[in-house]
This record gives structure tokens, sequence and C-alpha cells, in this order.
């Protein structure tokens, strides 16, 4: 009798005590996401090609350069043979640039000019008939080389440009004229001509490499560079140029190449055109790094309330088979807790309670798709399920949640990428900036009381293809 009384007693205290946990509230994770903190992107580098033909500099000169170079009469005091005193003559010359080679190895430069010339000399004295005496008049002309050294630099404002060195004087046919005692260097004012000469030299080739320059690349593309560029309807790629920055100057003979860098930091928006104000173009500097990459921050967003109206049109409502058992959700809330995601689930079957799975929200970038990984109960959950619905702390229950909670952002990534993996925009003067995918590297998904994001970082190529201001 005692022991069925205690049997009783024991079987009573078990219900009593079964009911108790099961009806006992669950702890509810509170949507209250960690702090986003972005990881910083590297800066981009656009690089800006500069390859110069010098024969094309070359024939610039030529074509541009005074015809004759150099013309006029003088007096001058001259001694004749078998004479004691000077005699007052005058001096008619003409000399005329017939060719310019030029070439550049590393950055020595290197122009050689060649000149003709003729001189021509009449005596005033009224006692001498010496008629004219002359060099190169009815006769080959004589002819002088200029070799002019010099380097190839960076000014200032980042311009190529010749710093020139000391001439040097080179005979090919001199020019005699025995009846006078004089020196035909003198006699030429060589000094003079040797200054005109330098003056074609740097002036065309000086203004030639300005065509090339950076500073009048930039001066012309500036504002493009800075304007936003449309990849789609409503999506805008901000190139956000920040610094500049001059590569060593490689000469090869006939050809030099060189390149500018711009430093930058793009960045692609969403939304109506973006109005900026045109910042100032940087002063030039010393190029750094010989890093060519971009990396771009790709943000989506969705909101909270955009999230749950998409998983609740998925799942609530909507048996579904795990296990071998009909699962039906009535509706479900999605939102953030510390570093996981919440999953908070209405069930009505098998059982009629609310459970919590919790979970790492991962970004698929091929298929812009939110899914989630390493699913689990949350401890009170799994406590509860293990009294009344042990099978569902298994995996079918878990896989079947995940195959079902995914969804794209509002913002469509995919189609952005796409558009953006072989991307040509042109920005005028010749100017055409070329982007190339190389990678995704997604960094993660993101909540906030309000939002989900998704960042990623792309790295690829960018550069400016520079056509008809490239002297090549």
């Amino acid at each position: 009798m005692m022991m069925r009384y205690v049997w009783r007693s024991l079987v009573i205290s078990t219900v009593l005590l079964t009911g108790c946990q099961s009806t006992q509230p669950l702890v509810t994770p509170v949507n209250n996401p960690n702090p986003i903190v972005l990881p910083p992107v590297e800066s981009s580098v656009i690089n800006i090609p500069i390859d110069i033909d010098l024969e094309v500099v070359r024939s610039e000169a030529l074509k541009n350069a005074p015809k004759p170079l150099s013309a006029g009469k003088t007096t001058e005091m001259l001694m004749i043979a078998n004479t004691p005193l000077p005699i007052e003559s005058d001096i008619i010359h003409v000399v005329n640039l017939r060719d310019v080679r030029l070439s550049v190895i590393g950055q020595d430069f290197v122009a050689t000019t060649q000149l003709e010339f003729s001189v021509d000399t009449r005596t005033r004295a009224s006692s001498l008939h010496l008629g004219g005496v002359s060099c190169g008049i009815g006769e080959e002309l004589p002819k002088i080389e200029f070799t002019l050294p010099g380097k190839l630099y960076w000014t200032a404002d980042g311009d190529l440009a010749v710093q020139a060195g000391q001439w040097q004087l080179k005979w090919l046919k001199p020019c005699h004229i025995t009846a006078f005692k004089f020196n035909v260097e003198k006699l030429l004012n060589l000094p003079l001509i040797r200054n005109k000469v330098q003056a074609v030299v740097n002036e065309n080739i000086n203004t030639s490499l300005k065509q090339v320059g950076l500073k009048a690349l930039l001066t012309k593309t500036w504002p493009q560079v800075n304007a936003p560029q449309q990849l789609e309807k409503n999506v805008w790629l901000l190139l956000q140029p920040e610094q500049i920055g001059l590569a060593d100057i490689v000469g090869l003979g006939r050809y030099v190449k060189t390149s500018v860098s711009v430093t930058a930091r793009p960045q692609i928006v969403t939304g109506e055109k973006p109005q900026l104000p045109l910042p100032i173009m940087p002063k030039p500097q010393r190029l750094t790094t010989t890093s060519d990459g971009f990396h771009l921050a790709l943000r989506g967003d969705i909101g909270l309330e955009v999230a749950n109206q998409l998983l609740n049109e998925k799942l609530a409502n909507k048996p579904f088979d795990a296990g071998g058992r009909q699962v039906l959700i009535s509706s479900l809330k999605f939102y953030g807790s510390g570093d996981n995601a919440v999953l908070a689930l209405r069930l009505q079957k098998p059982i009629d309670a609310e459970v919590y799975l919790l979970a790492k929200p991962v970004l698929d970038i091929e298929k812009n798709e939110l899914r989630l990984e390493n699913i689990d109960f949350e401890l009170s959950t799994s406590s509860f399920l293990a009294k009344s619905a042990n099978w569902m702390l298994h995996g079918k229950f878990k896989s079947a949640i995940a195959e079902k909670a995914r969804f794209s952002f509002d913002k469509d990534l995919t189609e952005t990428l796409k558009d953006f993996k072989n991307y040509r925009q042109n920005l005028g003067y010749g100017a055409i900036l070329k982007a190339q995918i190389t990678s995704v590297r997604p960094q993660g998904v993101f909540f906030t009381p309000t939002d989900i994001k998704a960042f990623v970082v792309i790295d690829g190529k960018l550069g400016l293809e520079v056509a008809n201001t490239t002297l090549k």
C-alpha cells in the first residue's frame, strides 16, 4: 500500500515538473547586434601610361623651326692678308637647321642638330677691290653639328622637360676664307646662333613633351575623372582621386616610357546622380608605389522589415517536410544579436511553440544571396526541445530552414559587377577609363538594429588609356 502511494506521488510530481518546464518562457535573444567595424580598403592606383616616340618630336621640331634659323648683316673690322690695318667689312650670313636627331637612354637626353650656312663678306675700303669673299656661295655649304646633352625630368607641375647641358661643336664641312684673317666661328657669331638653335630645340621638344605630360592631360580630363560615371541606371562609380604620382622616366633610345599614377578611393553609389564639387587638382609627387591595382568597396543594404517580409513569404504558412515530419511555421522574425543572426520561429506543427535559431550570416557573392551557416538552436530552445520534440535538434530540420532562409539584396550587386568586369568609359581628349575585376572578396554580412549590410571588396585593374595625346 505504501509502495503504491509512493509510486503515484512520483508520477504526479514528474508530470507537474515536466509541465512546469515546458511552459517556462524561453530566453529571447535581443535585437542588439555588435557595432559594425568595416575593414579598411586599400587605396587604388590608376595608371596613365605615357609612351613618346622621339621621331615624332623630331619631325615637329624640324617643321616648326624658323626658316632660315638665322640671317643678318653685321659690320666688322677685319684683318685682310698683307694689310697692316683692319678694314671695315659687311658680313652677311644665313643659317638653316637641316636635321635633328633625338635620343634618350635612361634619363640621359641627347639632341644632335646639323646646320648649313653661308657667309658673304664685302669690304667698305674704296682702295680695295676684292669683290665678294664668301663661303658657301656657289659651292657646297659648310656644315656644323651641335650636340646638346641633357636630362629628361619631371617639372614641379607634372610636365616632362629637358634640362640642357653644355653644347658641343663639331665641324662636318669647314668654312675657309683665306683672304681674311679671322675666326669663322666669331664671324658667324656662333654663340648667338647656338642660342637660337638651343631655343628651337628646347621650345619644340618641351612643347611636344608638354602635350603628353601630366599637367596637360589632367587639366583636360580632371573634371571627367571626378565626375560620377554611370555603370547602369542609378548606379554610379566615383573615382575620388587623392594624390598624383610621377613614375621614373625610362628612355630606350628612340622611345621614352613613363607613367603617371593617380591614387584614388573608388566607390559605387546608388540613386540619383551625385552632385559633387570639383576638387582642386593635387600637386604631383614622386611615385612611392608600383602597385597598379584598384580596390573598390561595394555595399548592399536591405532593411530588416523587408527581409522579414521576404522570409515570411517564403516560409510562413507553407508546410514542409523535415525528416519525415510536417513542419508549419506561422510567422518568423529575423534580426541580429551580438555576432549572430537570429531566426525567431513561431511553430504550429509539429508543436505549438516559439523557438530561436542562431546562425552565422554569409554573403554568397556569386548569387548575391544571404545564406545561413552553422545553424543551431539557442540554449534554452535546445533544453525545451529535448523534452518535447528532440527530433528537431537533429540536422534535417536545421538543413531545411537553412535551405529556405535565403534571399537576395534589393540592390543587385551581381548585375553591377557583371557590367563592371570589362568597363570602359570615354573621358574625352583621347582618354579612356578601363576597369577589370580580378577578384571579389566578401568581407561579411553585418546587422544594425534596422538593416542588414553586405560588404565586399572588389580587386582589379584600373587604368587610363591615352589614345590621341600619347605620341607613339
